[in-house]
């Protein structure tokens, strides 16, 4: 029969050399997370400055904010707008319609211009009321004018020739 070795103090070389290969390779794993980890925390302090520097530009290049403006100032811009718009207007084709549409029986006492409705009012004198009526025709035969209203008409009593004075409203075209 055999033997049996009993040997309870035997040393074990093998676990030996395996447990410090493990503890080597726990130690390469901890240094390499160790590395990625300085790495991300340098990208992340990388980017972080970059979206600093791209807020710093984008608040530069904004318009910066208006401050409140003066009434006095607004109110004195919108005149400037209205005297502007009163200057910039088809003059010369108004002036054009009312000399056509002029006659000898008719004698214009005002013309009133309104450019920011872009109408004109007239007002005339005419010995008889044929005459009256054919002005009002050759206003709203004119280019440059549009529909022709007659607002008012009465006979100066104060005259000795009794003429009738009239007043017309006319949209004033603009220039096409």
């Amino acid at each position: 029969m055999h033997t049996i070795e009993l040997d309870y103090v035997r040393k074990h070389e093998k676990l030996a050399g395996k447990a410090l290969l493990m503890v080597l390779a726990a130690l390469l794993v901890l240094l390499l997370s160790a590395w990625y980890y300085l790495s991300v925390s340098h990208e992340v302090e990388r980017r972080a400055q970059r979206v600093a520097d791209n807020r710093h530009t984008l608040q530069r290049l904004q318009p910066a904010r208006e401050r409140p403006r003066d009434k006095g100032l607004d109110q004195a811009i919108n005149q400037a707008n209205a005297v502007w718009q009163s200057l910039n207007q088809p003059w010369p084709a108004l002036f054009s319609a009312l000399e056509q549409s002029k006659t000898d029986d008719v004698a214009l006492l005002a013309v009133e211009p309104d450019p920011l409705k872009h109408s004109v009012r007239i007002t005339a004198e005419v010995k008889k009321r044929e005459a009256m009526l054919s002005y009002i025709e050759r206003l709203e035969q004119q280019p440059g004018l549009g529909s022709v209203v007659l607002l008012e008409h009465h006979i100066n009593q104060q005259d000795n020739e009794k003429p009738f004075r009239f007043s017309v409203l006319a949209a004033w075209k603009p220039e096409p």
